[in-house]
């Protein structure tokens, strides 16, 4: 009886250490371990407080694996903190905003995807190059860049009135005088310029001669179509600037200081937008200001074609002024062989009657 219950004692003592040993190996021989030994990683080198996990894996906010992580046939949400690598096999490595990796994250037939967090090793993917997310800018950088943007503009219409000012003052003479036909005009002129630009590549690809210029077409037409929007979008601005502080046409002080103030006019939605963070009020100032810059486009680009940048339109208050006036008395034309009235003479005096 002594040795049944010593055998007993035995076997149960033995169990834990036999079923590791058998988990153990059924670990070694299974694909996991395999792909492991790809990627230059093997179990036992894994620290004891480390994870290794079949399927999805999940790193929570406020959560520490102390060593690396190992995600076998699934993806890694990393929120949290982990002291090791990040390893993924076939699957996505994604750092959420407030995760810190100490190591390096990998994904073996995966992605790494960086939303805001840090990895303060390697990204390597073996199907496609680590892609790290573009993280929402901060209220001070979205200032910053409106800032940018309109400091940019304003050297850009300095130098315009400066080289091509008569051009600038003529498109905003186009603007004054019919918007509506402007803005009408700038929507033909977007929907239009692929296919017509289309069509110009087509026609030159029939002759050799053609097809050598057609690179030259591809890279020069998209400039020219900047080129024009940017001068009518500036006389966009010089419009709403005369309209604000009015002042002489012919005034080349006046003439700037107009075009100033119609170009920080035109980009205070933008700043607006900047300023508001998060929620649907930042939402409706990004739309605002998307509509108004489209709509100062779009007109812009219209008056600048039909000003022909402006070199071939004058604006009606000239084409009014330069009409000559029409004569206080004119001599009818004969008609069917009518002789037209001779005017009247006035007698010299002393002169006799005929």
């Amino acid at each position: 009886m002594r040795r049944l219950l010593f055998c007993v004692a035995a076997l149960l003592l033995a169990a834990p250490a036999a079923q590791a040993q058998v988990s153990r190996v059924a670990a070694q021989g299974d694909s996991a371990s395999e792909a492991l030994r790809a990627l230059d990683l093997v179990e036992g080198e894994l620290e004891i407080n480390g994870r290794y996990v079949r399927g999805n894996a999940t790193v929570p906010a406020g959560d520490t694996v102390r060593g690396p992580l190992v995600v076998m046939g699934g993806s890694a949400d990393i929120s949290g903190v982990v002291l090791g690598n990040v390893t993924a096999i076939f699957g996505d490595v994604t750092i959420r905003d407030g995760a810190d990796v100490r190591g390096g994250a990998t994904a073996w037939r995966g992605r790494v995807l960086v939303e805001g967090g840090r990895v303060r090793g390697a990204l390597r993917s073996t199907m496609q190059t680590a892609a790290a997310a573009i993280a929402p800018m901060t209220r001070g950088q979205a200032l910053q860049l409106s800032l940018g943007w309109t400091a940019m503009l304003l050297v850009i219409a300095l130098a315009a009135m400066l080289l091509l000012g008569k051009n600038v003052d003529a498109t905003a003479r186009v603007l004054a005088d019919d918007f509506g036909r402007s803005f009408l005009l700038g929507v033909v002129g977007e929907l239009g310029f692929l296919p017509l630009l289309l069509f110009a590549v087509v026609a030159l690809a029939v002759t050799i001669i053609g097809l050598l210029l057609v690179p030259f077409v591809l890279a020069a037409a998209p400039v020219a179509l900047a080129g024009v929007a940017t001068l009518g979008w500036l006389g966009v601005a010089l419009m709403v600037g005369r309209g604000l502080t009015g002042g002489p046409r012919d005034d080349r002080a006046a003439t700037l200081r107009a075009l100033g103030v119609g170009v920080l006019v035109l980009m205070v939605p933008w700043f607006i937008a900047a300023a508001m963070t998060g929620g649907t009020g930042a939402l409706i100032s990004r739309v605002f200001a998307i509509g108004v810059t489209w709509v100062a486009g779009t007109a812009g680009l219209g008056a600048a074609l039909l000003s022909r940048a402006g070199t071939g339109r004058r604006s009606r208050a000239k084409q009014a002024t330069a009409q000559p006036a029409a004569a206080g008395w004119q001599t009818p034309t004969p008609v069917a062989g009518v002789a037209a009235a001779r005017r009247p003479v006035p007698a010299r005096p002393g002169a006799e009657p005929k």
